[in-house]
């Protein structure tokens, strides 16, 4: 069984994978309707992990540091 904060992750990178731009916690969050504060955390812990980038600023926001083709949940759940 995947947890709700793994369906939150996965949601959160198929935005991000199909964005043109990074997307700010905010935008991820209503797009997705992720709680704001729970996503945080969640990014938080992907960009920890070396799957997201984030850039602050007017132009800022989360962004993958992978290619989405080379983000696999085995390979990352078997690191946890």
């Amino acid at each position: 069984m995947i947890s709700q904060r793994a369906k939150y992750a996965l949601h959160a990178l198929i935005a991000l994978a199909s964005a043109r731009s990074p997307l700010s916690t905010s935008e991820i969050a209503e797009s997705e309707q992720i709680p704001s504060p729970f996503l945080e955390q969640i990014l938080m812990q992907l960009k920890h992990h070396g799957i997201l980038t984030s850039k602050r600023g007017r132009f800022g926001g989360y962004d993958l540091l992978l290619p989405a083709e080379g983000i696999t949940l085995r390979a990352h759940l078997a690191d946890h």
